[in-house]
């Protein structure tokens, strides 16, 4: 197997032009750090003939230019190498931060499908130690390396010009520790990094898992299971770290007899020439002392080296997951244009096919057009609002869309339903029904296996992310609330939200007196993540944001979870009657177990699966009229009640 694979070389050619290093940049870090350790041999060099010529007594005069030079090389030197990391790190944290902002806005563009298949601590590892072991790259490899080649060449350069021969002698011991010793650097840094990655990965899991969930892992007993799980990869990391710690040992050996060797052939052929008188005392000092300092250069190399298998291996992590998300991006892009064809060819369900409890047939197409209901009184709802009419309404349009996550089996049939503007829409159904995945199907993060989601004639699953933004605000579950201020809060939905703006949003959202009591209003700092608020408090803060955005659909997945029944039944309720402000309406769309709180919905769809597995719409309409003509529906009201 090759010490560096084709791979792993494509991957930091790759890598490289996203870092933008700047090439005059990196030429000065070169030069400065060259410059540096050539001073540091010239030091040597100069030292050497002073101190031998000193020995031979000759007039003071003589040696003031030496010991000028002496002053001269070792101020340069420090201040050299002070420049040097001026310049190398300049470069390194320009790069490392254009890497990072490529990453975040790659996968801020990216499909939700790509972002919810990475854990949260790969994600973490990828962003966080990856991009810095990309970015050491410039800095601890390949800059040590142009140094090195550089500080080489002008010590065998001075000591051949003294010695030929001891000149070769030093050529092959540098070759020696700068090539032989860091193939075996490599090859004990290859070790670690192939068995210390997943090991890392999964001990950040672990540790943002005690750090997020401590107080649930504590209360279920499995508190001290998942630590004793963290000291075993603990344990894991250092036993393959001392393992790959042989062949990195022997790197260093081979500096050292290196270096040994030179030394000893310098002053065994040094020797010689001076019997012979082809060399002078002072320059055999100079041949036998030069050494020393040159080898500073290469002891380096072997960490370098480890560096650069550590980098490749950081460059394919983060390619891969690049590479995951623009692929999507343009799978997407190819498979999600218009065509009039599609429509026509997809199956459709006779509407008088529906149960006595009202619910759509789970045939082929569950698209609910005009469903024929009646309740227990014999009463015809058929005049109850159709999700979908013979001529294209305005709104958000869901076109036999069949669900489901790219990759993954179809979890629906074809579904067709319009939600008008200013409308207000509840969306039930048991857990793993695929609620969630409906939701995202309509922000467009998620696209439609097949069939469209489309606004305004558009398929919204090939809109730009930051124009959907401008009309379409999906809330997660776990949306983040951020440690900064209230107001910059409501700012990350709209940068240009003022204080007075602020306040109206938040006794919109029914926190007027909760801000009454904060310390300092809309300026009061709140903790990670809302640790500082209440649940409820939270959701009605990331719904005031929301509102903040000024889009025109509002999409919330389970605002009410974690919550007790009451205070999720009337935050719910006040999410639905944000959106019918006569001023400024809304639309309103929310994903939600609790279904006593959606007689605030202009209408309501129950979702169910069928003995395929198959997620269909059961039923559509008001509240009301669900209520009456499905018993389970009315049932399930009946016990969140109860």
């Amino acid at each position: 197997m090759s010490v560096f694979p084709a791979d792993e070389r494509r991957a930091i050619r790759r890598i490289l032009p996203l870092l933008k290093v700047k090439t005059g940049g990196f030429i000065g870090s070169v030069a400065a750090g060259a410059s540096g350790l050539i001073s540091s041999v010239c030091l040597a060099a100069v030292s050497a003939w002073l101190i031998t010529r000193a020995s031979q007594m000759p007039p003071v005069l003589v040696l003031g230019v030496a010991t000028t030079a002496v002053r001269f090389f070792g101020v340069s030197k420090a201040v050299l190498r002070y420049v040097n990391r001026i310049f190398s790190h300049r470069v390194t944290l320009y790069g490392m931060s254009h890497l990072r902002s490529h990453v975040y806005s790659t996968l801020a563009q990216s499909p939700t499908d790509v972002i919810t298949s990475i854990r949260r601590g790969d994600l973490l590892a990828r962003t966080g130690r990856d991009v810095d072991s990309v970015g050491d790259l410039i800095v601890k490899a390949l800059q040590p390396a142009c140094v090195a080649v550089v500080v080489c060449i002008t010590s065998c350069l001075i000591v051949g010009i003294l010695s030929p021969a001891i000149g070769v002698v030093l050529f092959l011991c540098l070759l020696l520790s700068g090539v032989v010793a860091p193939y075996f650097a490599m090859r004990g840094g290859r070790r670690a990094e192939e068995s210390q990655v997943r090991d890392r990965s999964e001990i950040s899991s672990q540790a943002l898992t005690l750090l997020d969930s401590a107080t649930e892992l504590r209360v279920s007993g499995r508190l001290t299971d998942i630590e004793k799980i963290q000291r075993k990869t603990e344990e894991r990391i250092f036993t393959h770290r001392d393992g790959a710690a042989r062949p990195q040992a022997l790197a260093v050996a081979i500096d050292t007899i290196a270096m040994g060797i030179v030394v000893v052939c310098a002053i065994i052929i040094g020797s010689q020439q001076l019997a012979a008188g082809t060399l002078s005392q002072t320059a055999l000092a100079v041949c036998v002392l030069t050494p020393l300092a040159a080898f500073e250069a290469t002891m380096g190399l072997g960490e370098s080296a480890i560096q650069l298998v550590t980098s490749a291996k950081a460059a394919q992590r983060i390619l891969e997951l690049l590479d995951k998300a623009e692929q999507h991006d343009t799978q997407n892009v190819v498979t999600h244009q218009p065509s009039d064809s599609s429509a026509n060819d997809s199956p459709r369900t006779d509407p008088s096919h529906s149960d006595s409890s009202g619910s759509v047939s789970s045939g082929t197409d569950s698209s609910l057009t005009a469903p024929s209901h009646s309740d227990s009184s014999g009463t015809d709802s058929s005049s109850e609002p159709s999700p979908r009419s013979s001529k294209t309404p305005e709104g958000l349009i869901i076109d036999r869309a069949v669900l489901g996550w790219p990759g993954h089996p179809d979890i629906s049939e074809p579904l067709s339903f319009t939600i008008p503007p200013s409308t207000s829409l509840g969306i039930v159904g048991p857990s793993g029904i695929g609620k969630s995945t409906l939701l995202f199907t309509l922000a467009g993060m998620l696209p439609a296996h097949q069939g469209t989601v489309r606004y305004n004639g558009r398929d919204i699953a090939t809109i730009p992310r930051e124009e959907v933004s401008e009309f379409l605000i999906l809330t997660a579950e776990d949306a983040h609330i951020f440690e900064t201020t209230v107001l910059e809060n409501l700012r990350v939905a709209n940068p240009h939200v003022t204080e007075r703006e602020a306040v109206i949003l938040l006794h919109k959202t029914g926190l007027g007196s909760w801000l009454a009591e904060l310390p300092d209003g809309v300026h009061t700092m709140l903790g990670e993540d809302a640790a500082t608020i209440s649940g409820g408090e939270r959701r009605r803060l990331l719904l005031a944001r929301a509102l903040a955005s000024g889009a025109q659909y509002l999409l919330l997945d389970e605002p009410g979870e974690h919550l007790d029944p009451k205070t999720a039944d009337l935050l719910i309720r006040d999410l639905l009657r944000a959106g019918k402000d006569p001023i400024d309406p809304r639309t309103i769309i929310v994903v939600t177990h609790r279904i006593s709180p959606l007689d605030e919905a202009d209408n309501v769809i129950v979702l169910e699966k069928n003995d395929n597995n198959i997620t269909y719409v059961k039923d559509y309409g008001t509240h009301e009229n669900i209520l009456r003509r499905n018993t389970e529906y009315a049932w399930s009201i009946h016990q969140e009640n109860a």
